[in-house]
């Protein structure tokens, strides 16, 4: 994954799309491979997957639940109160694919800075402008968004209902687009290919 390091920010968000979309359909095998090369992306992708990890830990405790008594099958020694071995089966697979999920996203989060992440989704929308759609707003919003869930210090989920501390939006937001290369697309169809050949196998 390190490869890909120097990669144009537009083109690692699309990489990321693609892998999202292959995690869906991915069998247990291929998402452990998966998993496998996430864990050799390098030292900080691996503390952000772990720091979204414990974020979310909960609600992935949660959906395995919800998966696993909502799957009907046969329970384990006939004990009712217990989850199906086809829930927890199904439950577990959902996880996971959430699981690498996350180490996907840490992996499209860490090289990359506020105004380089969005300078990349702000290349990636330009197309939408044809459709009367307000690409700079947005970008805007969405990059003041993420900024205060970044800076937000650690609170109750009461403080969370009554914000009693709300920072000022700046100015302007600014954004870093470097230019894009021809090994950007040729990455891009690379990885399309060999996810591609991977969904392929039983």
């Amino acid at each position: 994954m390190t490869a890909f390091s120097s990669l144009h920010p537009a083109a690692r968000i699309l990489l990321w799309l693609l892998l999202i979309v292959f995690l869906q359909l991915a069998t247990w095998a291929t998402l452990a491979l998966a998993a496998a090369v996430l864990l050799l992306a390098g030292e900080k992708t691996r503390q952000r997957w772990w720091q979204l990890f414990l974020r979310t830990r909960i609600l992935l405790f949660v959906l395995f639940l919800v998966f696993a008594y909502g799957v009907p099958g046969e329970n384990p020694g006939g004990i009712a109160w217990l989850p199906t071995f086809e829930g927890m089966a199904e439950a577990l697979l959902h996880v996971l694919r959430l699981v690498v999920f996350l180490g996907a996203l840490a992996w499209l989060l860490v090289p990359l800075s506020h105004q380089v992440l969005m300078g990349g989704l702000w290349f990636l929308l330009q197309p939408c402008r044809h459709l009367g759609l307000p690409v700079d707003k947005s970008v805007v919003r969405l990059s003041l968004v993420l900024e205060y869930m970044e800076n937000l210090p650690a609170q109750s989920w009461r403080q969370w209902l009554t914000p009693t501390d709300v920072p000022q939006a700046p100015a302007s937001v600014r954004i870093s687009l470097p230019r894009w290369r021809g090994r950007d697309g040729l990455a891009l169809l690379f990885v399309a290919l060999l996810l591609m050949v991977m969904g392929a196998l039983p």
